[in-house]
């Protein structure tokens, strides 16, 4: 018997590694064209990212206002104009992956609720420096004391730098926050480690938003390429992984689209939508 082709009404996308090539390289205009006009025939497309708000808004703006953005992997919501606010991780929490972090020689970076990168100088900076040259549209700012990080409420804590340099850390954080926090592991051209709110993920930020428009999970396609894209491609049916993707998403995949070299999301949407 033939497989029902799915009634897909939302697409969803993940950006580094399977929109664009990571480290702010723009969407190329192929994949663009091939979203606006799925826009444009009433279809919801939600770019879901760890991301933080500011690097997100301008992939929305690339695309179109109608695009919506799930940001820091859940987050933060980009609808309109607005920036809507999820679950934030504990500030203890935070206050303990910081604190573990520059004991392990990290520079840890702590986003808060006004959109302001703060961070402690300390092991590893040159990552840190390389990021904020890197992205001039948004505001980072150097601290003196450890207090000084949560001059504002904090939404997450995080380090970054080149996959070797990182991984040590990912056990301190886990059997220190425990299920009290959901640490995120992103291995890449810039890898980088996350403490999130325990429903501060990808799947549930990207669910409640579908049952909010009316979706089911099973009329909802998305793409992805990195270990934070497992919790999405364990929760829909029809999750498609980039030909460029970790082996551990490709095992999960629904079906596997070209890499994103080749703008595979752009491929895979026309052969389904014309």
């Amino acid at each position: 018997m033939t497989e029902a082709k799915p009634r897909f009404r939302l697409i969803a996308s993940d950006i580094d590694g399977t929109l664009a090539g990571g480290h702010g390289a723009p969407i190329p205009p192929r994949t663009v064209g091939v979203l606006r006009r799925l826009l444009a025939r009433g279809l919801p497309v939600v770019l879901v990212t760890g991301l933080n708000p500011w690097s997100a808004r301008r992939y929305v703006e690339a695309i179109g206002p109608e695009t919506r953005a799930i940001a820091l992997n859940g987050i933060f919501l980009l609808e309109g104009d607005e920036i809507r606010e999820g679950h934030f991780l504990d500030e203890a929490l935070v206050r303990e992956g910081a604190r573990l972090a520059l004991e392990a020689g990290y520079t840890p970076l702590i986003y808060g609720a006004d959109g302001i990168t703060r961070y402690l100088p300390g092991g590893h900076l040159e990552a840190v420096e390389r990021l904020i040259a890197e992205r001039p549209y948004q505001p980072y700012c150097a601290v003196d004391h450890f207090d000084d990080l949560f001059a504002v409420r904090p939404a997450q804590v995080s380090v970054c730098g080149e996959e070797a340099e990182v991984a040590p850390l990912v056990p301190l954080w886990e059997q220190a926050l425990g299920n009290r926090a959901y640490v995120i592991f992103q291995p890449g051209k810039r890898t980088w480690l996350e403490a999130n709110h325990p429903r501060a993920r990808k799947d549930v930020a990207l669910l409640e938003l579908a049952a909010r428009l009316g979706i089911p999970r099973e009329a909802i396609l998305y793409f992805g390429d990195n270990l934070n894209d497992l919790v999405l491609f364990r929760a829909i049916p029809h999750a498609v992984a980039m030909g460029n993707a970790r082996p551990e998403v490709k095992a999960l995949a629904w079906r596997i689209a070209p890499p994103q070299a080749e703008e595979g999301v752009a491929a895979f949407l026309e052969a389904i939508f014309g």
